[in-house]
């Protein structure tokens, strides 16, 4: 809980900084200095976006992300793009993300008939504990799937929704997945998506 309180506290002081920034290059704006002026805005609005960008508050920054995991889960780097993100965190570090991309064309294509290798060597161990392996999910593999889309009491009916629409996804051909610990992917060239849930309530 102290954490939490001292995040918050940095986060009011770096509000309060900021404010006061605006402020001073505002002055500096109207008392005619504009090399101070236009070298303050530069490094503040600099500073703000990769603040936001790691915040994943611009909307690229999420892409990017995932962009940067898809060679470790499949072999190839490959943009996609964010069509659904739920996250909740708790007070003790617990939380619940999902996020769903959409896949392009040409990636599409290629799981509908991937190599040998990407069975073999991927995901990467830093990813997953197992291979991609077939949907519907494997009779051995169904509590895992049902940990990973649970439905709590409380949550809205667009998360209580998607949850429905990934068991319903994952128990039909036409994908793969895979998971390790919190962690559950799940790839379906049917529906043009690739998922990633991390449950850790």
């Amino acid at each position: 809980m102290e954490i939490y309180l001292i995040l918050l506290l940095v986060l009011l002081l770096l509000i309060v900084l900021s404010i006061y920034w605006l402020y001073r290059i505002f002055k500096f704006y109207k008392t005619g200095n504009k090399k101070a002026f236009i070298i303050n805005l530069i490094i503040f609005l600099c500073l703000t976006t990769i603040f936001l960008w790691e915040l994943r508050v611009i909307p690229l920054a999420s892409d990017n992300d995932f962009r940067n995991k898809t060679l470790e889960l499949t072999g190839k780097r490959f943009w996609s793009w964010n069509n659904f993100r739920y996250d909740e965190s708790g007070v003790r570090g617990e939380g619940y993300t999902l996020e769903i991309y959409n896949l392009n064309s040409e990636m599409v294509n290629y799981f509908k008939q991937p190599s040998m290798e990407f069975f073999e060597k991927y995901p990467t161990k830093e990813v997953s504990d197992r291979k991609w392996k077939r949907t519907p999910v494997d009779s051995s593999d169904k509590n895992t799937l049902e940990y990973m889309t649970p439905n709590y009491s409380g949550w809205g009916p667009e998360i209580v929704n998607k949850q429905d629409y990934i068991r319903r996804v994952a128990n039909e051909p036409g994908g793969y997945y895979c998971y390790k610990g919190n962690d559950f992917y799940l790839i379906s060239y049917e529906e043009k998506i690739i998922l990633w849930i991390n449950h850790n309530m």
